[in-house]
């Protein structure tokens, strides 16, 4: 398989995360964490004890995607908490990109960016040599179930031709989306990574177990 699959906490069941995140690790090999305050989205989700206990139950990488008014404060907590990856908004990384990729390569982390739809490649482009991943925004940030934008397919492409031109190293990846209906165009434009919260747990809904909805999954991936 020459794709990771990341299935966002968000979309969990809440009364049974800890046997869903036990069912998964034996799958993935990374889980997506969003990470929101309320203020810089109005939404409320997983908070740092929660992404602390993820780590003592799973050996796979954890993708926080940090939507926090203030997130380099939080900056050591959540290396103590166990994450692998940092994916900050572009918008938060304008002054402080090159202090934040050091700090976290120096201990070992990986320093991800997130580009919202109506966010030009452009204004990461100083700094782009030195992240791990890109995470592509296929709909506006915050709540599950939005519009998928297919003006963010364009953005994947140039990422990919931009990786291959210059020789960067960065993984790049879809949010929002990522489900059966999407799937194709998305594999056309070179998604190498895709968070799924409907696309796999949505399947559950017609009464499958979460082990059978994964190997749905893949085959909705290869199938496309």
């Amino acid at each position: 398989m020459d794709y990771i699959i990341s299935p966002s906490v968000m979309c969990m069941d809440l009364m049974n995360l800890g046997e869903q995140i036990k069912t998964l690790n034996k799958h993935v090999s990374m889980y997506h964490v969003d990470f929101i305050d309320g203020v810089y989205l109005k939404n409320f989700s997983i908070t740092l004890p929660f992404i602390a206990a993820m780590r003592k139950i799973t050996d796979a990488a954890l993708d926080i995607h940090v939507m926090l008014t203030d997130p380099f404060y939080y900056l050591d907590d959540m290396i103590e908490a166990g994450s692998t990856y940092l994916s900050f908004h572009s918008e938060m990384l304008m002054n402080e990109a090159f202090r934040t990729a050091h700090y976290l390569h120096k201990h070992g982390r990986k320093l991800g960016v997130v580009l919202v739809p109506g966010a030009p490649i452009e204004m990461i482009y100083p700094y782009i040599s030195h992240l791990d991943k890109i995470t592509v925004m296929m709909v506006d940030p915050g709540f599950s179930g939005g519009i998928f934008v297919p003006e963010a397919l364009d953005t994947v492409r140039k990422l990919k031709e931009l990786r291959k031109e210059k020789g960067y190293h960065y993984i790049v990846e879809a949010d929002g989306q990522c489900n059966e209906k999407h799937f194709t165009e998305l594999k056309q434009v070179g998604v190498e990574s895709y968070i799924v919260g409907s696309g796999l747990f949505g399947l559950m809904k017609q009464g499958l177990t979460l082990d059978e909805a994964y190997y749905q999954l893949i085959r909705n991936i290869e199938n496309a």
